[in-house]
This record gives C-alpha cells, structure tokens and sequence, in this order.
C-alpha cells in the first residue's frame, strides 16, 4: 500500500521539517561558536563563561531540536513519494541524520553539559573542549550536507524498475 500525505498535510510537515532543521543547525553553530571561544581562551572569563553556554544551549536545544528534526523527516519519506528508503538522497539524509540524533545526544552534548557545569563551579576547563569542538564541526558539516543533498537531490532510485 502507498499511503501519501494530503497536499496541506505535507507543506505543514514540510515547514515543520524545514523550522526544526533550521534550528538544529543554530543550535550546532551557537554550542560551536561557544566552544571556539573557550579553546581560544582570551581571558578566563571568556573562557568560563563560554564552556558555561555551550552546556546550556546544548543541553537545552539540541535533544528537541533534533528529535523533531529527525520525526518530521520520516513522517516527509513515508507520507510523500521520496519515501525512506528508495532514493540514495533520502536514504543518505536519514542515516546521517540517525548517526547524528544518535552520536550527539549520547555522547557530545553529555560532554559540553558536563563541562559546562565544570566551568559553572569554577573548575578548569580548557583543553577538553577541543574533542567537542571537532565533534560540532563534523556534525554541522553533515546537516548542511543534508541541506544540501534535499535542495539539489542527487543520485537515482536505490531500486529501478525493469
């Protein structure tokens, strides 16, 4: 069975889609931002205050804004003609988008929430922030690829007809 969206449906999970994604990249420049910041350690003001706001807006931003990211996106592949799985572009986006929901919030935002509260009570944190700063590059690098790839849809159907 081929179940489809009615057409206001789709633009109302398109634009929610389109909103939550827009987000979640603000969201991996913001915590980038942030941890540049501390890396570059001006002064250690800035530098607390940095790790302090990358914990707080990874924290609070990116759980949210990925998930529904990552929802409306499969609502958009079953309810639409992309569906999941039978375009390379699409199937693309969902595994990065996966290795991205799964990889960030299990393991690099616990790391910029953990340092800060470190950088909250005074504790030293500069070093560290490195990792999470390599971790936020590579992770805006794959949602704007994922930008890119839902813009210009490249690569044919993952099965052809006969």
């Amino acid at each position: 069975m081929d179940w489809r969206m009615r057409p206001v449906t789709r633009k109302w999970f398109l634009f929610g889609h389109v909103v939550t994604s827009v987000g979640w990249i603000g969201a991996e420049i913001a915590v980038l931002i942030c941890s540049v910041l501390a890396i570059a350690g001006l002064d250690p003001v800035t530098t607390r205050s940095a790790n302090v706001i990358a914990g707080v807006l990874a924290g609070t931003l990116y759980f949210p804004a990925s998930l529904l990211a990552l929802a409306t996106g499969i609502v958009l592949g079953l309810g639409t003609k992309w569906k999941l799985v039978r375009y390379h572009w699409v199937l693309w986006k969902l595994l990065a988008t996966l290795a991205l929901f799964v990889g960030g919030n299990l393991l690099v935002v616990p790391s910029f929430v953990a340092h800060g509260e470190q950088a909250s009570r005074g504790e030293l944190v500069g070093a560290s922030a490195v990792s999470g700063t390599g971790a936020m590059s590579v992770g805006l690098t794959l949602l704007l690829g994922a930008t890119l790839v839902s813009y210009f849809k490249p690569w044919p159907k993952v099965f052809r007809a006969n």
